[in-house]
């Protein structure tokens, strides 16, 4: 990529100093700030250099470019995230402050939770209060009320408030029935629970890392010494995307670095509802000697760049070039006729995919985005993409392990082998099984195969052998799917049941489903998904307490269970690393944000939808509220609730338009997919911009 005049400035900047890089994300920032990794290298190759980031996956172009360049010293490089770094200096550090942190055990090694195993603990804790009644006025899932409850605690790690304090900072901003209150409450002795039984059995979720660092290993000037005396040099990218008590850390840390350099996405901060803050980072701009703001775009078209202005900033449109009715739709691809229903809009949208990539536009360079993508929304979407022969993924790295069709199949055929668990087995969950693990079998021969094959009265051998059906029934089912199934039964009969989760999912997959003519041959997405399931199943053995558990079989049970309960799944790399230049990106728009990528095209699908810009519906915590900006007793009322939602729709436009590089396809539909009428403010926005625009082309 050839340099502009304002990059070739920055680069000329002395080593130094702390520079302070910002701009509207496609105006290089990141990679002017390889480039600067590289110098720094070149200039003085054995002071380590420090790359943090908030989430690894965006510190992969700064890896990339390494893994590309000769004759540099990569290993002065370090990668980490603020957390990861939190992690490491706690567990290295653990004998000087675990007894004056409250701990029960504190010359026994810590144990640290990960999402998964956190939500385990809790739920164990949780799960006896709604029997007596807790939180009976709230109607969500038991795995989006331990989600939610954890993410209080997180909150008040991050933004730096006593977790004691969150039912009565959420209590203050209420303004609705009365009843909630006695939610909050019921919220406090359930964080007060979880939090007490943590320093009992010296268990660490994400909350106490964060709390100990901040509270004991940073303070310890002994502690503090021997992390900022690791690194000579900062590169600190995306830093709008972390919480307060990063930025305040590194405030009291940049003195100890030789140069630092900070990159600022403006009109970013999308991971606010996991504590992002951007108002907190532009602290680091006035810390920095010399600062520079990009504003040339390397990503957006002239024509996306103007359609960006006049969305995401409306009331300015007197001083820009008049937008008129044809050159608003070479970069806005509008259904040429008026669509009723929800399927008919993404069938107009895989039509126009199919049109862009016969027309040369690689599938990767595609990506189809939503407020929100469920499993439903997303397998109907690559069926239609895939009867027009194109291939798509899924990108949804935060959603519940369950929901998974790859993991689904794992956990069926485990169920099978382990009939002394007594978790239900419903025809349904067994068909989807079937389909999964059978390359080209289809509903309705797979329920066959259930009705006949599966004998639900005995307690061994669910499974009959294939060559028991009526002839009829065999050709029926065709031969070719009857030994595909045989194959699979045989491999579960002679297994040993008492194999670790781990180890049955490795041998089943290497050794059965990965097979030709079985349904994860060939199937990179489906190995990423074994691969999560393994590693998650691993991270939750060494977390449990195994004095608590009698056996693996124990352990596997308490496994599947706490995944049967909806546990929301942590961010696993590989998921982020999926780049597929031959398929089409399925993902929320949120996600795709966060994830750092530009394509050529995006396709807005659900643009009538008011889950582009409104909040998730959290009854139990509260984002704003839970904020360090957030004025103590204030009311939080629906004025703030207007103010937020279209302060998020110009943050979400910014950032998607950003990342465009020639056109957008608008998925419109009269009814969702649940069938009601969706007429949001993005929706008014473009109707607006396009009465504008043909008004705009009549006065021409």
């Amino acid at each position: 990529m050839q340099l502009s005049a304002e990059q070739k400035q920055f680069l000329a900047l002395p080593f130094d100093q702390t520079l302070f890089l910002h701009g509207l994300a496609g105006t290089g920032k990141t990679t002017l700030a390889g480039k600067r990794m590289l110098q720094l290298l070149r200039e003085a190759p054995d002071e380590p250099i420090l790359v943090l980031t908030p989430q690894r996956s965006l510190a992969f172009p700064y890896r990339k470019l390494l893994e590309q360049a000769e004759g540099f010293k990569s290993y002065s490089v370090n990668f980490a995230t603020m957390n990861t770094i939190a992690q490491r200096m706690v567990a290295l550090f653990w004998p000087l402050y675990s007894e004056r942190a409250g701990f029960h055990f504190p010359y026994r090694p810590p144990q640290f939770l990960t999402l998964e195993t956190a939500q385990f603990y809790l739920g164990k804790l949780i799960d006896p209060m709604l029997d007596r009644g807790a939180f009976s006025s709230v109607s969500i899932t038991r795995h989006r009320l331990y989600s939610q409850v954890l993410d209080n605690l997180n909150k008040s790690a991050v933004v730096g408030f006593p977790y004691t304090e969150i039912g009565a900072k959420l209590s203050a901003a209420w303004v609705g029935e009365s009843s909630q209150l006695n939610v909050y409450a019921d919220l406090q002795v359930a964080v007060n629970a979880f939090r007490s039984f943590c320093l009992e059995n010296n268990l660490l979720d994400f909350s106490l890392q964060v709390q100990l660092f901040r509270e004991f290993v940073w303070q310890d000037p002994l502690c503090r010494r021997y992390l900022t005396s690791q690194f000579a040099h900062l590169i600190y990218d995306n830093c709008e995307e972390d919480p307060p008590y990063v930025h305040d850390i590194l405030l009291e840390w940049l003195p100890s670095f030789k140069s630092a350099l900070i990159v600022y996405d403006d009109q970013a901060g999308y991971r606010v509802f996991l504590g992002a803050d951007p108002h907190s980072a532009w602290r680091l701009y006035e810390q920095a000697q010399h600062t520079r703001e990009l504003t040339q775009s390397f990503t957006a078209s002239q024509e996306v760049a103007r359609l960006r202005n006049y969305l995401v900033t409306p009331e300015k449109s007197s001083v820009y070039p008049p937008l008129d009715y044809a050159t608003l739709t070479k970069v806005l691809h509008i259904p040429e006729h008026p669509l009723r229903f929800y399927q008919q809009m993404l069938a107009d949208v895989a039509t126009q995919i199919q049109e862009l990539v016969a027309s040369g536009t690689k599938p990767g360079q595609i990506a189809i985005l939503a407020p929100f993508v469920n499993s439903s929304s997303g397998f109907a979407m690559q069926q239609a993409l895939s009867q027009r022969r194109i291939r798509a993924r899924i990108f949804r790295p935060s959603i519940p392990l369950i929901e998974d069709a790859v993991i689904q199949c794992f956990i069926t055929l485990a169920e099978l082998i382990h009939p002394e668990w007594h978790l239900p087995l419903a025809k349904t969950q067994l068909t989807n099984c079937l389909t999964t693990a059978i390359d080209g079998l289809d509903m309705v021969r797979a329920r066959l195969m259930v009705d006949k094959l599966v004998d639900f009265a005995t307690s061994t051998d669910l499974l009959k052998p294939f060559d028991g059906l009526p002839e009829a029934m065999q050709t029926r089912i065709t031969p070719k799917f009857g030994s595909r199934y045989e194959q699979l039964r045989l491999w579960l009969r002679q297994v040993d049941p008492q194999l670790p989760l781990d180890i049955f999912v490795s041998q089943l997959f290497g050794e059965v489903l990965s097979q030709p003519g079985f349904g994860f041959h060939q199937n990179i997405s489906a190995g990423q998904s074994t691969h999560n399931l393994i590693e998650s199943y691993r991270k939750f053995r060494l977390s449990v307490n195994m004095q608590t558990v009698r056996d693996s079989n124990q352990l596997s049970l308490d496994y599947v269970r706490t995944l049967l309960d909806g546990v929301i799944s942590a961010q696993y790399l590989s998921t982020w690393q999926n780049e597929d230049p031959d398929s089409v990106l399925i993902a929320p728009a949120l996600t795709f944000l966060v994830s750092g990528q530009s394509v050529v095209y995006q396709v807005w699908l659900s643009v009538g939808s008011s889950g582009w810009y409104e909040r998730l519906e959290q009854p139990l915590t509260h984002p704003y509220v839970l904020n360090r900006a957030w004025p103590e007793g204030k009311k939080w009322t629906s004025e703030e609730e207007s103010r937020v939602s279209n302060a998020n729709l110009e943050m979400i436009l910014s950032g998607l338009l950003s990342r465009c590089r020639k056109g957008i396809i608008l998925g419109l539909s009269e009814y969702n997919q649940a069938g009601q009428e969706e007429k949001g403010l993005l929706l008014l926005h473009l109707q607006s911009l396009l009465r504008q625009a043909l008004k705009e082309s009549g006065n021409a």
